[in-house]
């Protein structure tokens, strides 16, 4: 009896020990995978693209600080650029990083080289786990001949003549050019003329466009002695467009001879009653509140427009 008792003791004693034992801890990350460049046949400044796909457990999420920054690896790789994408996935989250290298080693044999390995960083807020990423090894070949030929004339031989130098016509383009700078002279001549501007400001068919001149300035300064020149100054312009002095009562006259300055009548109309204010009232401020000084260098720029449609 007591032999079968140590014997069901002995049984059981392991199976018990089993139960004590801790589980194996889970790790958050589910899976690494990297899809690598081919690993041969690459020269000086080629790039090497790696993409990085890691699957972490929820809540787990990467460190920005651990994700890798376009920057100088060594004297003779860059990372150019690092793109991210984030996925989620049932029960956790997908990272795919794309990381383009550039090589600046210039072998002089066929040579092995290393990308290195990266290390990223997934928390919770409470743990960090890492994800290690392995190194990559390639082969990088030289850019030369693999056996050069000998010119017959010795290393002198490797020495080109410098190219002769060609003349190239401009011809087309000068004649381009000079018509385009007399279209350009012709059409700011003509512009001119329209507008009375120097040298053609001076004629004297266009006395309202003088008048309109002097005007903008009397304008800007707005007083009684600047209100009666302004009005001076148009009433002169419509005497010369008349050919003799034009009165208030000369006005319909004038307006059938001249259609062009029909439209304007009512200003003109208003014009005078003000003038005649101004200087046989010698009411200067009530002239100026039946027509500002303004309203008077306006009319005279219309005036000019209409003077220059007609010409």
């Amino acid at each position: 009896m007591s032999a079968l008792l140590a014997a069901l003791v002995l049984l059981t004693t392991p199976l018990a020990a089993q139960e004590a034992l801790p589980s194996p801890l889970v790790s958050p990350v589910l899976s690494i995978e990297t899809i690598e460049p081919r690993g041969f046949g690459y020269f000086v400044g080629d790039l090497l693209t790696r993409e990085v796909i890691v699957t972490v457990a929820e809540p787990f999420t990467l460190e920005k600080a651990s994700q890798p920054a376009p920057r100088r690896l060594s004297y003779w790789l860059d990372l150019r650029s690092v793109a991210v994408e984030e996925t989620a996935e049932r029960g956790g989250t997908r990272y795919r990083l794309t990381l383009a290298y550039q090589t600046f080693y210039v072998p002089l044999s066929s040579a092995p080289r290393t990308l290195p390995p990266l290390t990223l960083r997934f928390t919770d807020g409470d743990e960090t786990v890492a994800a290690e990423i392995p190194s990559f090894d390639f082969v990088m070949a030289p850019l030369r001949e693999v056996q050069p030929q000998r010119p017959e004339g010795g290393p002198a031989g490797y020495l080109q003549p410098d190219a002769v130098p060609h003349g190239v016509s401009t011809r087309s383009s000068r004649i381009r050019f000079g018509v385009g700078l007399v279209t350009m002279f012709v059409a700011l001549a003509l512009l001119a003329y329209h507008a009375a501007w120097w040298p053609f400001g001076k004629r004297p068919a266009r006395p309202f466009t003088h008048a309109a001149r002097s005007l903008q300035r009397l304008s800007r300064q707005p007083n009684g002695r600047s209100y009666r020149a302004g009005l001076l100054d148009l009433h002169r312009a419509f005497d010369a467009a008349a050919g003799q002095r034009l009165l208030a009562d000369d006005v319909p006259r004038f307006l059938v001879a001249h259609t062009q300055y029909r439209p304007y009548a009512p200003e003109i109309g208003r014009f005078f009653a003000s003038s005649r204010r101004a200087f046989f009232g010698n009411d200067v401020a009530g002239a100026a509140k039946v027509m500002p000084l303004t309203s008077v260098a306006a009319l005279s720029s219309e005036l000019g427009a209409a003077e220059r449609r007609a010409a």
